[in-house]
Parts: C-alpha cells; sequence; structure tokens
C-alpha cells in the first residue's frame, strides 16, 4: 500500500508546470519540493493513505512563500508599544518621508553647504539640543548599543556602581550586567533589591570608579518597603552620572493627562545629569535608535569611539528620527500614534467599540459579540504602572475556541493579533488605526469560511 502510494506521486515537473504561470516559478519549485518530501515521510511512517489533499496542500505551501516573511499586522492587543509587532507605528508624514529618502540618494554623509564629506549624526544633533537643552547628542542603532558605548567610552576597565536594585533584564534577555561586562565596565553593586541609599553609593567610590550609572525599572515597578535615590542627588557625589532613561520621553506626560512617573529627557538634562540615554521607538514614537544625550565632553569622546561605526544608524532611520522629531517642534505630537493612543478619551473610545460592534454583527451574524469594559498597557519597558481604561469587542465562536479563532486570524494575509481573556477573544479598540478598523469585519469572515 505504502509503495504504491509513493508511485502514486505526481511528477515534480508537471507539478511545476501545473503553477508556474501563476506564480514565481522559484516560489513553486520550493513548495512542490517541500510538500512532496512531507507527503513521503508520512506515507513512509504510516501516518497517510491517501493523497486527496495534495493540491490544497500545494496552495497553502506556494501562498504562504510568495508572501513576503515581514507582514503589515493589525494589533487589537491594546498593548501600545507592543514589542512582538514593532514597537511605535511612524506617523503618516514620517512614514512617507523615510519612503521618499529610500527611494533615491540623499546627502547622508555629503555636506551640501561645504560640497564635502559630511556626519550622517549632525543630520539630527540639533534637533535633540533643541528639544532637550543638551549640550551635544549622538545617535546609534539601538538603546542597547547606547549603554554598551557610554560603558566602553568612559569605563573600559574601570568601575560602574549599580543600586542591585537596578539590575534589570528586558526583552530578549538583554540584562544590565552583561552588557556592562561586555563593554569592559566592572559591576560594582550596592543596596539591596528593595532599598538603595546615597550613603550606599558613597561607600562604594574608589579611585577606580569611572560613572555611578543610574537606571530606569521602565518594565517593572516596586512599592512598598522601598527607597531609591533620584538621579540629581546622586550629582552630590561628584562623580559623572550616567542616567539610562530607557523610553524616550520627549513630553510631561501631565501635559497629556496621564499621571504617571516617567522621566522625560528634557527634565533630565535641566537637573544637571551629565549623560543620557533612550529608545527612540517607545514613548518618543520614532523609528529604533540609541540616543545619547549629555555633556559636550562626555558625548564626544562616544562619537570617536571606533565602536561606533559598528552600531551607526542608517538613512532610513535617520529619515525617520528627523521627521519625528521635527513634529515634536512643531508641537504636533498628537500626529504621533502612539501618543495619539495613549492619550485617547473612554468616550471615545466606545464610540468607535459600538461601530466595531456593528460592522462586524453586519457581516458576521453567526459570532456571539458583547461590548466590554478592559485596559490597554503602554507595553516595550515603559509605564508598567499604568492601566488605561479601553472598550473591546468580544468576540466567541460556537464550535470554535479562542485560541483556535485567534489563530485563523494570526495565519491570514492580513493577520489581526487580538488577546484571549476568558475563553473569548478580545479586540481592543484602542491600538486598532483608523484605516484598519473597517477591514476587520471582512478578516474576521475569511478567517470562518
Amino acid at each position: 500500500m505504502r509503495e504504491k502510494l509513493l508511485r502514486s506521486l505526481p511528477q515534480v515537473s508537471k507539478l511545476i508546470e501545473h503553477y508556474k504561470d501563476r506564480y514565481p516559478e522559484v516560489y513553486v519549485k520550493q513548495a512542490v519540493k517541500d510538500t512532496l518530501d512531507q507527503i513521503r515521510k508520512e506515507i513512509k511512517e504510516g501516518k497517510r493513505d491517501t493523497l486527496a489533499d495534495l493540491y490544497e496542500l500545494l496552495e497553502e505551501s506556494i501562498r504562504k512563500k510568495v508572501q513576503t516573511r515581514l507582514k503589515r499586522v493589525i494589533n487589537a492587543t491594546g498593548v501600545v508599544i507592543n514589542t512582538n509587532l514593532g514597537r511605535s507605528p511612524l506617523a503618516e508624514e514620517v512614514a512617507e518621508f523615510v519612503s521618499y529618502i529610500a527611494k533615491g540618494y540623499s546627502n547622508l554623509e555629503y555636506d551640501l553647504d561645504e560640497g564635502k564629506r559630511g556626519s550622517r549624526h549632525k543630520l539630527v544633533e540639533e534637533y535633540l539640543v533643541h528639544l532637550t537643552g543638551c549640550e551635544s547628542a549622538f545617535v546609534v542603532n539601538n538603546n542597547a548599543s547606547a549603554v554598551f558605548l557610554v560603558l566602553n567610552t568612559h569605563a573600559n576597565g574601570k568601575e560602574v556602581i549599580v543600586s542591585r536594585g537596578e539590575l534589570v533584564e528586558i526583552g530578549g534577555s538583554f540584562r544590565i550586567p552583561d552588557i556592562m561586562r561586555a563593554s569592559g565596565a566592572k559591576l560594582v553593586e550596592v543596596g539591596t533589591t528593595n532599598k538603595t541609599r546615597l550613603k550606599d553609593y558613597e561607600g562604594a567610590i574608589t579611585e577606580n570608579t569611572a560613572l555611578i550609572m543610574k537606571v530606569h525599572r521602565s518594565n517593572f515597578y516596586m512599592e512598598g518597603f522601598v527607597e531609591e535615590v533620584k538621579p540629581e542627588d546622586l550629582l552630590k557625589l561628584s562623580l559623572p552620572v550616567y542616567y539610562d532613561t530607557g523610553s524616550g520621553l520627549l513630553l510631561d506626560l501631565r501635559k497629556l493627562g496621564i499621571k504617571a512617573q516617567e522621566p522625560d529627557l528634557r527634565s533630565c538634562v535641566e537637573k544637571g545629569i551629565h549623560l543620557i540615554s533612550a529608545s527612540g521607538d517607545k514613548l518618543l514614537g520614532g523609528p529604533q535608535a540609541g540616543i545619547i544625550l549629555g555633556n559636550r565632553h562626555l558625548v564626544e569622546p562616544i562619537k570617536r569611539n571606533p565602536l561606533s561605526r559598528i552600531v551607526r544608524i542608517d538613512k532610513m532611520t535617520l529619515a525617520g528620527l528627523e521627521m519625528t522629531l521635527r513634529l515634536y517642534i512643531e508641537e504636533r505630537w498628537q500626529e504621533i500614534p502612539i501618543l495619539r493612543m495613549l492619550t485617547y478619551s473612554t468616550s471615545y473610545l466606545k464610540r468607535r467599540a459600538k461601530k466595531l460592534y456593528k460592522w462586524i454583527k453586519e457581516k458576521v451574524p453567526e459570532l456571539e459579540l458583547r461590548i466590554i469594559k478592559d485596559t490597554s498597557q503602554c507595553g516595550g519597558g515603559s509605564l508598567p504602572d499604568l492601566m488605561l481604561e479601553t472598550y473591546c469587542v468580544s468576540l466567541k465562536h460556537k464550535k470554535l475556541s479562542a485560541e483556535e479563532l485567534s489563530k485563523r486570524l494570526r495565519n491570514l494575509d492580513t493577520p489581526l493579533i487580538g488577546r484571549i481573556k476568558e475563553n473569548t477573544l478580545l479586540l481592543d479598540v484602542r491600538t486598532i488605526l483608523d484605516e484598519e478598523l473597517r477591514l476587520i469585519p471582512d478578516i474576521i469572515k475569511k478567517a470562518l469560511f
């Protein structure tokens, strides 16, 4: 039986011929090979006794191969800065500028005034100086690189004092002690997990101490029997103070109506912190980047570090960062998607949920739908204690579990990603972009039929 089934498999050339006029031949060949290999294996293992689904499997394999691996997805999770889904979406004007720069040549490293080689880093330095009040600024490809460069430049072979309560790990197993070790700096831990005082830092200072480092606990918070030293108080110790703020906030959150403790870059500079680093794709709302700000005599050596070339920022990221910073300078922060999402009113979210409920009900009447009040999160290692009141449309199918429904929606050409709660799939309208809201009913219908 197995041998007969194996002999019944169509010739590879005939299968390729069948599909090559509809799809690029390179993907057809890969799909045919992979599918036949899988079927042969199943036959030999006794797991298959028919070829009835051969063409269905081939179609599915080809469909997957002709699609790009990186896809645009609809974020209905309610996590605004969703690291797994690409963190901060860019403002429309920012994305258009990135596309414009990417499609041609640019003055990336060419000084148009002087007619000679220029520096890519100067393209955004003036913006950062203007927005934060710092003396000098430097930008690299991400904040992990920024932390590494600061430590490698100023503390290679020397000691850096850090509170035990700030030896954090963020996404992707990035740990402060590991990056410090790789940079050549020697970690000196002070205090305890929950309490660190100024005298703890003071008692650890030696002639080999290069920096005092403060790390913002951006992806968790502690409350109760806790104590920490403010970064400005560390200045009393007469050593360079380096503050890794993480989120890259450029606005005072109170102006946005958000009651949460998060360091913004300008206030850190105004308090006199010597060196500051931050991410570009968190609360700043731009592309992935590592931003270093501070006193000129500390930032300039970082620029000259030979390792800075390894982690330098590319032209498309620079384009995205420049235009994002221009939105702040022009006081058009409302156009930055993540800031807009964080400041939506509950009444507005309720109206959006009602619209989505109505549209889904019209297209997919067999689903059990409800509008429920729930909470969204900022995410992305920012504002961990901030719970934002939101509204969701909950989906429940008579036969499919929430997990199966979620899987079907994830596997579409335009994946729709929600969150599961109490065996229902929730679509949080806070993180769904305006142009995506209307698409959702058809996406759900496609997943079910």
